[in-house]
C-alpha cells in the first residue's frame, strides 16, 4: 500500500477550467493538473494520502476498475514525488 504526503511549501489552487495548479516554493516548480489528476489530488488529500482508500472512492464514483484507478493514482503520485511535490511515507 502506498501513502503519500505533501512536502512543505506546496500550495494548491483550483482554476476556473477545472485544472489544479500546484506550486512548490522550495523548488519553484509549478504544475498544472488536468481535471482527472485534480480529482485524484483532492481524493488523496481527503484520505490523508492513502492511495488505496482514495482509489476505491474514485473507482466507485467513476464506475471504473479499482485496480486500474489505483494504478493511475500511483503513477500520478510517483510523478509528483519525482517532481518534489509529494513524498512517500
Amino acid at each position: 500500500m502506498m501513502a503519500i504526503q505533501t512536502v512543505p511549501g506546496v500550495t494548491q489552487r483550483m482554476l476556473p477550467n477545472g485544472h489544479l495548479q500546484l506550486t512548490c516554493r522550495g523548488t519553484n516548480r509549478r504544475i498544472d493538473c488536468e481535471p482527472v489528476a485534480a480529482a485524484m489530488w483532492i481524493a488523496l488529500k481527503q484520505h490523508h494520502g492513502d492511495v488505496e482508500r482514495a482509489s476505491a472512492v474514485l473507482a466507485a464514483l467513476w464506475e471504473t476498475d479499482v485496480e486500474d484507478t489505483r494504478y493511475d493514482m500511483e503513477l500520478l503520485a510517483g510523478s509528483l514525488c519525482s517532481l518534489g511535490l509529494l513524498a512517500e511515507v
